[in-house]
């Protein structure tokens, strides 16, 4: 079977030229019509935006309008000093407050910058100080030359003191007893929460009246007068905090016989706190009420101040523990306990 074979006329086909472009024609007459009907928008006499009815200054505007009735315009051109308008005009140097009077003109007679100090000028000998100067002027105040023993060539201020005190750091600007107690407040990392509540306990003890104070109360020596605590509510709370601190603790370790033997051992600072911090909250967290915990451990602060706080009670059966074992105290601090192999120093009880 011979296979199908497709037949096109001759005169479907079209031979385009070499050159020819198969983009589609457009027809001139329809451009010349749309061309004849659309006309371009006016150019617009100003720019056509946000700022197109800008109106002028009122100074610009008062002076326009001062021109044109041939007077002076009510209010001075931009730049102008109050002073010097005030100086200009009596009737409104009379009305003007008192705030305003002192202000100055165009020229300042104060300065804004700190005043450099200046080295002391070496004294003149005595003959030629009186055959030049016949009326001696005031001297000025004599300058310690410590300030000056760092300043380098060209400085403008002495250099600061070495070495930098503490609060000079970035980190360390805040007191090491507000550091520690927001650390022991916060809870799950949440530092910032825990600054907001000593931030509270700190302004619930400016805000509290004076602590009233009782006999036998065994605060820190060198406390000022309690009826100036509100006053600094920072050293408030270091006084409640430092004075009901112990100053051993006592440690469970194997004596004679394999029997475990109460030994007082000393404190350092920070433990001190620690200890205090943990009996005022605990005595704190057994108030639960409507308080908020700020506001709890505030009362707590102010009961440790007066002496009624429980905290009291375990500093003293503390160190009633630590004088009746005084004797279980190792003096030689070459000596060592087995099995824990640790080494105490003197303990001075």
């Amino acid at each position: 079977m011979l296979p199908r074979t497709a037949s096109v006329r001759s005169s479907i086909l079209r031979i385009l030229p070499r050159h020819t472009s198969l983009a589609p024609r457009s027809n001139p007459v329809l451009l010349r019509n749309f061309a004849s009907r659309y006309t371009p928008p006016p150019t617009p006499s100003k720019p056509i935006g946000p700022s197109q009815d800008v109106l002028p200054h009122i100074s610009e505007e008062g002076a326009i309008t001062a021109g044109i009735m041939g007077g002076e315009g009510l209010y001075p051109m931009p730049g102008v000093p109050i002073g010097e308008m005030l100086r200009t005009d009596p009737t409104a140097l009379q009305n003007t407050p008192k705030l305003f009077k002192g202000i100055p003109g165009v020229k300042r007679e104060y300065s804004t910058t700190a005043t450099p100090i200046e080295p002391p000028l070496p004294e003149a000998p005595a003959d030629i100080a009186s055959s030049t100067a016949p009326a001696p002027a005031p001297t000025p105040p004599p300058v310690s030359p410590d300030a000056f023993a760092l300043t380098i060539p060209g400085a403008k201020y002495p250099l600061p003191k070495l070495p930098l005190p503490s609060c000079s750091h970035l980190k360390h600007r805040y007191s090491t007893l507000l550091e520690q107690v927001t650390n022991f407040i916060m809870i799950g990392g949440r530092k910032a929460k825990a600054e907001s509540l000593v931030d509270q306990i700190l302004a619930n003890l400016r805000t509290r009246p004076a602590p009233k104070p009782r006999e036998g109360t065994p605060l820190l020596p060198g406390t000022p007068a309690l009826s100036t605590l509100p006053l600094d509510p920072i050293q408030y709370l270091q006084t409640a905090i430092d004075s009901v601190s112990p100053l051993v603790k006592i440690l469970m370790l194997k004596g004679g016989g394999g029997a475990k033997q109460p030994v007082p051992y000393p404190l350092r600072l920070r433990q001190r706190r620690r200890f205090a911090l943990t009996w005022i909250s605990a005595a704190a967290d057994k108030k639960k009420d409507r308080l908020g915990f700020a506001e709890r451990f505030a009362d707590e602060v102010v009961a440790v101040v007066e002496g009624r706080s429980s905290a009291w009670e375990k500093r003293s059966q503390v160190h009633k523990l630590a004088v009746v074992s005084r004797a279980n105290v190792i003096i030689d601090p070459g000596r060592t306990v087995a099995p824990s192999k640790i080494r105490f120093p003197i303990a001075v009880l």
